[in-house]
This record gives structure tokens, C-alpha cells and sequence, in this order.
């Protein structure tokens, strides 16, 4: 029997597209989601569709949905074919608000409860995280401004409550808690947050355990950075640290076994995007046409450039004579170039798929293609993003922070190229707003990274579609935990479970290469299931 899985505040998916793929010996799936929890009507979208996904999947025909991805049936007509299936992942994906009122938690937990009963057993994992903003350092550097009584009175900063509740209603045997590194440092009327959580927590009755080495309770205080997990260590194309802290109840007396790092160079942005359709982006406030876009971007040509190096000139103008203004500018099916991308081929590619969704450029203005062509060649010339600094200044944006001395810039960076030859920087929500921090490598795409783009670095498999406005997609993409991180933990967890201290295969090995844990350490002794049915 499967291993329940509820996951509160869901996202698209992100963690439990992880526990979802991870397979035992015999070929069966070891965690079946049976509630994923979720308050953006259109992540909420996005996580129901997948969940049939699954489904299809799992009964050997996922034609429709393919014809669905590609635009040859609509949503309705997906869901209407599958009636029972279509009622069920309706059932398991709910649009819901945690906190929102008494009566409605009420009915969130019944909900659990009842999907907890179908399942056969009341044994469960739970997994998730609350919403960031009230903990991220970004956030709080935005909103440093309000009164601090205000900002205290923020019912984010205590969203974990609800977390705890349910921890305390339904005592999973493990849970998952991800958010932002700046959980650690963050505070609520005077106290540190992260001590908050971790004493609730422990008070529930749960062991708290990093993730990546060590055990122990006492490492909340004595050493929080250890709950620190940098993403790119394991895998992921992308500098992404989060905090990650793992609950095992005590009563089950279960055993830590530590994630190890990836024993491979870092896999970079080309490596996964450089297979992708080459698109080009649009121009915003005038018409678009490719004729247009290119003498957009041919407006550098009456700058004289006269303080840069003389080969990077050289190089810039050369490859102004080389963009190409019949690109398109993208489409929701679009055929994928060759076999898959350099690294993560059979993470992300799906054989039966063909093609790529959500792969659409965003406009720009004609200042900004300009500047986006000048960042990207300059990236690709020296090997970095320019700061703002480096950048001649006509090219600079009219931004109120830039009039400071230009030695000391809050945004120095507020234009960033993701360098092709090492991974991103963090893919965040910011990125729905703009994409100046998001450039893409290629200067004669000129422009910012799409939704598939963006949702490769956070290693979500090309068959994922995301529901919604592109905005949307976006605030979806950079809200996640990456799936391919997340299918790791997930394989810690079940040997936790298990007593089984070996890492376990993904269906079909689609990654090619184990992402476990240390099998020689000593949290990796055999574990004593006490009450807990689970299968090995």
C-alpha cells in the first residue's frame, strides 16, 4: 500500500511531483497524493491537471492529455472524457485558503480526513511550506519602509500555525517544512521565527532533522544553517538555497539518513535550455514586427562605444549583423530541437512528448531590447552579467536608486544574464513583473527567459503545463520547490520509512543517475516500523 501524501500550500506542485515519482523495488509508486491544498485559483489549475496526469499516466494512455498540451482539446473536453478520474483529482486538488476562517479549516480537514479513510489507512506523510514573502530578505528589505507594527500584524509571518495544526490533527509519521533561507534571521514580535516554528514543532512530538548531514533537535539552535539546502548541489541548474526541516514522530523511534550531493559538475542554463525553439521577443507601445524588432535592437549601432574594450566592441557590432528577425515568438506547442537538452535528458523529456509548452517570449520596450542585447553579449564576451557599473552609461536604466554614486548601488544587478556556462541564479515569483533579471544567454533571441525556460531551471518535466495568464505561469514557476530536488528527499523519506537504507529508482531511471543518500553513515541503521503498515 502506498504511503498517503498531503501537501499544504501546494504551488503547482513542485514537491509532490517529487514524492509522485519515486518508485519501491517491485515497481510500485511508494507515495500516492491524496490532498494537495492550494489558495491561486490558477496553481490550483495547474495542480489538478497534473494529478490527472497521473492518473492517465499510471492506466497506460495519456493520449488525450498530450492532445490537450498541444491545443487539440480544451480542458473541458479533457476532463469531461475521464468522469471518474476527472471527480477524483477534483477531490485530491483542492482550491483552498488554510487560516481563512474556523469553518473552513473545519472543512479542509474533513476533506483530509475523508481522503484519509479512502486510502485505506490513517498513516500519512505531510509536506509543504508555508507562503515566504513575510520571511524572505527581499521581502523584508521592500516592505522596510512600513510601520512596524503593521508589518508584525502580518497573518503570514504565523501561517505556520496551520501547519502545525494539521501536524498536531492527523500525526504524520514524517513531514516536510521548505521555505526561504530568510526564515532563519526573521522575527515576530522580538523573537526569532525559525526558534518558534522548531519549538512548536518539537512540542508536537517530532525529531527535527536537516536534511543534508547531522541529527538532532538541539542543531535548531545550535547550528540553523544546517537546514540549509543549496539546490545546486544536487542536480538542479539553478543557485538556489532553501530551508528544509524534516519532522520524524518520535513515538516511531525512526532514523535520519542524510541526501548526498551530487558527485558531477554543476549542470549549467545551456545544458538544459539549448535544446529549446529559438524564439524571438516582442516589441511593447509600437507595432510588432520582426522588421520593427530588429532596427530596435540595430539602435545601438548610433552609440560609439568609445570606452569599451576594442574587441568586445568589435564582437558586439559583429553580432548585431547576426540576429535574426524571423524567429517566432513562440507558441503553446512548439516542436523541441533533437533529442533533449545536454543534462537531465530523461528527467525532463518525456519520449511520447514531442513537443514543448509554454514557451512563449514577453515584450520589451525598445530601451530595453537594446540593453538586453548589450548584457547577454557581454556575458557571453567576459563570462559574467555586467553590473550596472560596467555598462555604458546611456544604457543605464532611469531608476530613482541609480543617482547614488554608482559605487554604491542597491540594484546593481537589476539587469542579470543567466550566464550560459553555469547555473541560474534563483528563479523567484519576481520574475512575473519583468524579466530583467532573467536574460537570456543568447543575444540574438534578445530577450527574457519564457515560462518553459524558466520551469526547466526548476527542473519541472517538459509534460508539466502550467495553467493560467502567463503572469501566472510565471508566479507558479518561481514559487515551487524544483522537482528533481524534491524527488531526492523524497527518496530519503521512504527509506526513513522503510528501514531500507539504500536509494531506490525513479520510474523508468528516468535520470540516469541515483540521487539518494549516504548509505554508510550511521542514520542509516535498519528502522523499526512500530505500528506503521508500509510496504519496503
Amino acid at each position: 500500500m502506498p504511503i498517503s501524501v498531503i501537501d499544504l500550500f501546494a504551488g503547482p506542485g513542485g514537491l509532490n511531483e517529487g514524492f509522485s515519482q519515486v518508485i519501491d523495488p517491485h515497481g510500485h509508486r511508494t507515495f500516492k497524493i491524496i490532498a494537495s491544498v492550494e489558495s491561486n485559483e490558477w496553481a490550483h489549475r495547474t495542480l489538478e491537471l497534473r494529478a490527472l496526469f497521473r492518473r492517465l499516466r499510471d492506466d497506460g494512455d495519456a493520449r488525450k492529455y498530450y492532445r490537450y498540451l498541444t491545443g487539440e482539446l480544451t480542458r473541458q473536453e479533457l476532463f469531461d472524457s475521464f468522469g471518474n478520474a476527472a471527480s477524483s483529482v477534483r477531490k485530491e486538488a483542492m482550491c483552498a485558503t488554510l487560516g481563512e476562517s474556523a469553518s473552513r479549516n473545519i472543512e479542509i480537514e474533513d476533506a483530509i480526513a475523508s481522503a484519509l479513510k479512502a486510502a485505506g489507512s490513517d498513516e500519512c506523510i505531510l509536506i509543504g511550506g508555508p507562503p515566504c514573502q513575510a520571511y524572505s530578505v527581499a521581502g523584508r528589505a521592500r516592505r522596510r519602509n512600513e510601520e512596524r507594527e503593521e508589518f508584525e500584524k502580518d497573518h503570514k509571518h504565523l501561517l505556520y500555525k496551520q501547519y502545525l495544526r494539521l501536524v498536531k490533527r492527523f500525526r504524520p509519521a514524517a513531514f516536510l517544512m521548505e521555505n526561504v533561507p530568510g526564515l532563519l534571521s526573521a522575527k515576530h514580535s522580538g523573537a526569532k521565527m525559525f526558534e518558534l516554528i522548531c519549538d512548536d514543532l518539537s512540542e508536537a512530538g517530532y525529531d527535527l532533522e536537516p536534511i543534508i548531514g547531522g541529527h538532532g533537535s538541539k542543531l535548531a539552535f545550535n547550528d540553523p544553517q544546517s537546514f540549509v539546502v543549496k539546490a545546486d548541489e544536487f542536480g538542479v541548474p539553478q543557485a538556489r538555497s532553501r530551508v528544509f526541516i524534516l519532522g520524524l514522530r518520535k513515538d516511531l523511534n525512526l532514523k535520519a539518513v542524510r541526501l548526498v550531493r551530487a558527485n558531477a559538475d554543476p549542470v549549467t542554463v545551456k545544458q538544459v535550455l539549448g535544446d529549446l525553439p529559438k524564439i524571438r521577443s516582442r516589441l511593447t507601445r509600437e507595432p510588432d514586427t520582426g522588421v520593427n524588432w530588429l532596427a530596435a535592437i540595430k539602435d545601438l549601432r548610433r552609440y560609439e562605444f568609445a570606452n569599451l574594450d576594442p574587441d568586445f566592441r568589435t564582437a558586439l557590432f559583429d553580432k548585431l549583423e547576426k540576429v535574426n528577425p524571423h524567429y517566432p515568438t513562440g507558441g503553446r506547442p512548439m516542436r523541441r530541437n533533437g533529442d533533449g537538452p545536454d543534462r537531465l535528458t530523461r528527467w525532463l523529456i518525456d519520449p511520447d512528448l514531442d513537443h514543448v509548452v509554454n514557451h512563449n517570449s514577453r515584450g520589451h520596450m525598445r530601451k530595453d531590447l537594446m540593453r538586453y542585447f548589450f548584457w547577454s553579449q557581454y556575458a557571453a564576451f567576459y563570462g559574467i552579467s555586467p553590473t550596472v557599473p560596467k555598462v555604458p552609461h546611456f544604457l543605464r536604466p532611469h531608476h530613482e536608486n541609480l543617482s547614488v554614486a554608482t559605487n554604491d548601488l542597491p540594484f546593481a544587478d537589476r539587469f542579470r544574464v543567466q550566464v550560459r556556462n553555469q547555473p541560474a541564479t534563483t528563479i523567484v515569483s519576481h520574475i512575473a513583473k519583468d524579466g530583467h533579471y532573467y536574460i537570456h544567454y543568447d543575444s540574438k533571441q534578445c530577450r527574457s527567459l519564457s515560462v518553459r525556460e524558466a520551469a526547466r531551471l526548476q527542473t519541472f518535466p517538459d509534460n508539466y503545463f502550467f495553467e493560467g495568464p502567463v503572469t501566472e505561469q510565471y508566479h507558479q514557476v518561481g514559487n515551487a520547490v524544483p522537482p528533481y530536488l524534491a524527488v531526492q528527499i523524497a527518496n530519503a523519506v521512504a527509506a526513513i520509512l522503510s528501514g531500507n537504507g539504500t536509494s531506490r529508482k525513479r520510474p523508468n531511471d528516468k535520470t540516469g543517475m541515483d540521487a539518494g543518500f549516504d548509505s554508510e553513515s550511521e542514520e542509516c541503521a535498519h528502522i523499526h516500523l512500530g505500528r506503521l503498515a508500509l510496504t519496503a
